[in-house]
């Protein structure tokens, strides 16, 4: 990821940026996003629970609201798949990267496991440029 500058100064987005991160979502943490959204779905509360697909386009959520492109980021649309389970207790790698940098910034992201990609979307995202001010 390229370091962008201060907030209350032009944010300095490109092609190609990009942010990596790992997370581990445990069962507690099923547990009360099932308990928020109303979604017992008994796969989500298992030997071997799955987690939630919103859950995991949350993640990637939380990347682009916070990191790339960063605060004042307003989602515009989205595609989302879900090509095979997420489990519990599994590093979970999550990747965003911008794809076009114009008024409106297209974004593609992805959760691998164990090698494995588990969800993958790309968005048409805008800036709120009285977030940053």
């Amino acid at each position: 990821m390229r370091i962008h500058q201060s907030l209350r100064q032009q944010i300095l987005l490109k092609v190609g940026d990009f942010v990596k991160e790992t997370k581990i979502v445990s069962q507690k943490d099923l547990d009360k996003f099932a308990a928020i959204t109303g979604d017992f779905n008994p796969i989500h509360n298992s030997d071997k629970s799955i987690v939630h697909g919103a859950f995991l386009n949350g993640l990637t959520a939380g990347i682009i609201g916070t990191k790339l492109p960063g605060p004042g980021t307003i989602l515009l649309s989205q595609n989302l798949k879900f090509p095979s389970k997420c489990y519990v207790n599994d590093p979970i790698e999550i990747t965003v990267e911008l794809m076009e940098v114009r008024k409106i910034i297209k974004a593609k992201y992805k959760c691998e496991q164990n090698g494995i990609v588990v969800f993958l979307g790309e968005a048409n995202l805008i800036m709120d440029k009285e977030a940053n001010k």
